[in-house]
């Protein structure tokens, strides 16, 4: 028996015809759609004139909204570049935790803990490789603009400081969870540079990485 309020609600033209009507967006959807709108606004004006060039009164118009819906959603210019932080930082974080469920607890283990980033660091490689596909020109905007190399640099400090927490979860020791960290991050600097101009390879180039480390041993 088909339970009528679980169907989908039907709307009727003015045909006499029915059809599916669409839900409604939800208020996290609608701040979604703007964010993006304003980074695909700003990527395409930093691209044209260049990052010190552009205002942010310049990409709040051309993405139809005004300053101040701007300034509730990043804080600024440079931000609009790595507003995906927060949801990569826990995408590894999560990817760690996985990682390590056979192996807990890390305790003084280096290379557990590096093979524990290793597979997490290939996580992120694919969701990275995919998001610099989306945006071509912002890899080399970034590299171009001293400013956000900056910026690029004290983000990575993030993800390194994402993986030492993680692995201390997970029973590592302290100290072994920083040096592990801080090793992981240069292997994965190694292959984004490797694959900087083809980020399909991102994940393959940090693999590559990885396994060069551990042939060292």
């Amino acid at each position: 028996m088909i339970n009528d309020r679980a169907c989908t609600p039907l709307a009727r033209t003015s045909y006499g015809e029915t059809m599916t009507t669409s839900p409604r967006p939800t208020r996290e959807s609608r701040q979604e759609q703007t964010r993006e709108a304003i980074r695909h606004a700003a990527i395409a004006l930093f691209v044209d004139h260049g990052f010190d060039a552009v205002a942010v009164a310049d990409i709040a118009e051309r993405a139809g909204v005004s300053r101040s819906t701007f300034f509730r959603h990043f804080p600024d210019k440079a931000d609009v570049l790595f507003h995906d932080d927060s949801g990569s930082h826990l995408l590894l974080a999560r990817a760690i935790a996985g990682a390590a469920r056979s192996r807990a607890p890390l305790g003084d283990s280096l290379r557990a803990c590096l093979e524990v980033l290793h597979s997490a660091l290939l996580v992120l490689a694919d969701t990275k490789a995919i998001q610099a596909i989306r945006y071509p020109a912002l890899e080399q905007l970034i590299a171009s603009t001293p400013q956000l190399q900056a910026c690029s640099l004290v983000k990575e400090r993030g993800y390194t400081d994402v993986m030492v927490e993680a692995l201390i979860d997970q029973g590592a020791e302290p100290l072994i969870a920083r040096q592990a960290g801080h090793v992981a991050t240069a292997c994965y600097d190694s292959g984004y540079t490797e694959a900087f101009h083809d980020p399909e390879q991102l994940s393959d180039a940090v693999d590559r990485a990885f396994r060069r480390l551990f042939a060292l041993a």
